[in-house]
């Protein structure tokens, strides 16, 4: 019985690392404003893998972004990101892509709606993991991604703390993005 008594007043030790990790992966998708977005620098040759030292050959090296950029970070379960890319025929024969990705955002804080309410005033770029490979997926890289909608569903107690928000290609005209969601190694903020 003392045995008993002991482990009980002693208790299990907790797993602070599992209790205090993020949910999902440390980064599941960053929004970028477009204006903080490098194009040039991002599209140089220099910043294309020549090798596959980085499992990304013809891909990125970096995605550029300016300094100061706000890189704001959504976190989530493996489904709370989905890219959904898909291409169309222009006139000239060549493809361009309509990108949209779909997410949720698993909290109803002051600070997330104020980011939810600035994105929709705003082009921003996607920036997804691709879990598969550990690399960062960029989306909206030519013309940015603009949201398309935010949802709330009412439905119950756990899905009322969600926001759904699904940003897409701007559909101006015939904006469209110029190739799929490239793959890059790192982000890099200049200082």
């Amino acid at each position: 019985m003392a045995e008993c008594n002991e482990l009980l007043t002693g208790g299990i030790e907790k797993d602070c690392a599992t209790i205090n990790a993020a949910v999902g992966s440390d980064k599941d998708l960053i929004l970028v404003n477009y204006d903080d977005f490098d194009f040039a620098a991002t599209n140089l040759i220099a910043n294309i893998e020549s090798d596959d030292t980085n499992n990304n050959e013809f891909g990125l090296t970096n995605i550029e972004l300016k300094t100061g950029a706000i890189q704001h970070t959504f976190e989530g379960t493996d489904y709370s990101v989905v890219p959904n890319v898909t291409s169309e025929v222009k006139e000239d024969g060549d493809s361009w892509f309509l990108h949209t990705v779909a997410l949720t955002v698993y909290n109803k804080s002051s600070g997330a709606r104020v980011v939810l309410e600035e994105l929709a005033g705003s082009r921003v770029i996607a920036i997804a993991i691709d879990r598969s490979t550990g690399l960062y997926e960029l989306f909206g890289m030519d013309q940015g991604l603009k949201l398309s909608s935010v949802e709330r569903a009412y439905v119950g107690a756990q899905n009322s703390n969600f926001y759904t928000v699904t940003l897409a290609t701007p559909d101006i005209a015939v904006i469209r993005e110029g190739n799929l969601g490239m793959l890059a190694v790192s982000i890099n903020v200049a200082t």
